[in-house]
């Protein structure tokens, strides 16, 4: 087999639904393959089959050499060193059943090396950046494969800063050069683009093409299987007096963050890691406690630091953070449950027994609005694409008519359709006179939804920008300077 890695005619059936269809596809050595596609396109079934979590319909044919996968999430252990990530189930004994603990760190030290990874291997996981945990599951994929063979990267680059993003895309490319080659998995096009030689374009769970040499216009248009339309809704200009005013607020690595806005107005927050920009969501609505600071919502004034949950969702605040399995959803529990979950109260009679009839008709009802595929709200969470369960999350919030929509990281792990369809019903939720407040890394989607946008540095607001001046190169500028 000259290729790396060879499918023929790859299907995968569900519950009589076809998710994949044929796909047949080669990797080449020390290539860089890119796969891309909108949310349920099958892109994840397929890494499932190749890492052996789903099995391929009948008469499909896989031939590979040895393979490893990085996930969005890392899959490492925080709590343990970096020896024992890369080495778990794996250990080599001496005499005795005694582990061979100089040679284990020889032989670990060997693939951070690979990877530019300058740690000690007794170094604990946690303690280090989200760079070079990144890293570190490079280094794991390598130790897996032993240096050589497919690495499969499903989203790495989710949560990096843009220097990890270009450390890691030096190190792959040192990897495959060295002869190993890699598919990478990714929603951002101008990374896909930036890194990849060759991209497959999967849609309805059908390879469509396979590209080299497209801009994003064309890989778009080859993902949706239509022109591409705006991405961005119009925002209309916000009215009347402020209906949430925040000062002196802080907590973690926010220091002292104060601000106002008015009903129907779209704010942004945007800062390097470490600067408390993404800790303004979580300490507005009490997912974490806040140090200090008031809020003020409407005609309701409290301290920031009493702020709880259930005390915020009373208020009309809502949350959707940026771990959305972890913190944002109930994933085993069905869309409807969780459509339904903060609202339970009005879906129950005598206090105790939940209508169902009714759960099922809203839950139908909001899934058709807010364009959640597939349709069945009785299938659990988890089995639906990372866009459609953002969606559902959207759909859960609005359900409540929040007064505030409190955001991080909305569209992460999100396709470019979905992405839209996102916006749009932000822009509708604050026509409908909710504030929006967005803390997120994506500097073109701030510029285009925002009427301002804080610029943190140092726990603190060092810059705000008006929507005359907001353009993703001067934001990016902004975040950036020293």
């Amino acid at each position: 087999m000259t290729n790396v890695l060879e499918l023929t005619r790859v299907s995968k059936t569900f519950d009589d639904i076809r998710v994949l269809h044929d796909v047949t596809l080669a990797v080449r050595p020390g290539e860089i393959l890119g796969l891309i596609g909108e949310n349920g396109s099958g892109k994840s079934t397929l890494i499932k089959i190749l890492s052996g979590y789903h099995t391929a319909d009948a008469g499909a044919e896989i031939q590979a050499g040895g393979m490893a996968f990085i996930h969005q999430d890392l899959a490492l252990v925080p709590s343990m060193t970096v020896l024992e990530n890369l080495r778990i189930a794996r250990f080599r004994t001496g005499f005795g059943w005694r582990i061979r603990w100089s040679a284990e760190r020889a032989g670990v030290k060997r693939f951070l090396d690979q990877v530019g990874l300058d740690v000690h291997p007794d170094t604990r996981v946690g303690d280090l950046s989200v760079t070079e945990q990144a890293l570190v599951a490079v280094a794991r994929g390598l130790a897996d494969m032993d240096g050589t063979g497919l690495l499969v990267l499903d989203e790495p680059t989710a949560y990096l800063p843009r220097d990890g993003v270009e450390r890691l895309f030096g190190v792959l490319r040192d990897l495959t050069a060295g002869g190993a080659s890699a598919i990478f998995v990714s929603h951002r096009l101008d990374e896909v683009r930036e890194l990849c030689d060759r991209v497959a374009v999967l849609r309805g769970g059908e390879l469509v093409d396979v590209v080299a040499d497209k801009n994003e216009q064309e890989l778009l248009e080859l993902m949706l299987g239509r022109p591409v339309e705006d991405l961005y809704p119009d925002t209309a200009a916000p009215e009347g007096k402020p209906r949430l005013s925040v000062a002196g607020l802080s907590g973690g690595a926010l220091l002292e963050l104060s601000f106002t806005a008015r009903p129907g107005e779209i704010i942004g927050f945007a800062g390097l890691p470490g600067s408390g920009y993404d800790e303004v969501p979580y300490l507005l609505t009490g997912a974490r406690r806040a140090g200090g600071g008031t809020v003020r919502l409407d005609d309701v004034s409290l301290e920031a630091a009493t702020l709880r949950p259930r005390a915020a969702i009373g208020l009309g605040m809502a949350l959707l953070p940026a771990d959305r399995p972890r913190a944002g959803c109930a994933p085993a529990l069905s869309v409807r449950e969780n459509m339904t979950l903060p609202s339970l109260p009005a879906f129950t009679r005598f206090r105790a027994i939940v209508n169902q009839r009714r759960e099922r008709r809203i839950a139908a009802e909001q899934s058709d609005r807010y364009g959640v595929t597939p349709r069945r709200p009785e299938s659990a969470l988890r089995f639906l694409s990372g866009g459609n369960q953002q969606k559902v999350l959207l759909a859960k919030w609005m359900l409540g008519e929040p007064r505030v929509l409190a955001l991080h990281e909305p569209t992460q792990g999100v396709d470019v359709g979905a992405k839209r369809e996102i916006f749009a019903h932000l822009s509708e939720a604050a026509a409908a006179g909710a504030v929006v407040l967005m803390s997120t890394v994506e500097h073109e989607d701030l510029a285009h939804l925002c009427s301002r946008v804080h610029v943190l540095r140092g726990g603190r607001c060092v810059r705000l920008m008006e929507q005359g001046e907001l353009t993703p190169g001067r934001l990016a500028a902004a975040v950036y300077a020293s």
